[in-house]
């Protein structure tokens, strides 16, 4: 519901810039974005990112975080 979503954070690596479906994916998101009216923050290390937000509660594992929407 993007009635519920305060800002969105995608992030990327200078590795993930050849991935074409990554880019594609992040179109995608930032239109959704803009019709929506959600401010988005663009963070250019995935790994710090994985660091702040922890691993996944379920296994433990990191998790793939290059898309985040923050709710109110």
């Amino acid at each position: 519901d993007p009635d519920n979503v305060a800002f969105c954070v995608l992030a990327a690596d200078e590795e993930d810039e050849g991935d074409i479906a990554l880019q594609i994916h992040f179109t995608l998101i930032q239109a959704f974005c803009c019709e929506n009216d959600i401010d988005i923050v663009r963070v250019n290390d995935v790994g710090k990112l994985a660091a702040i937000v922890g691993p996944s509660e379920e296994s433990g594992e990191p998790r793939d975080l290059h898309c985040i929407l923050i709710t109110v």
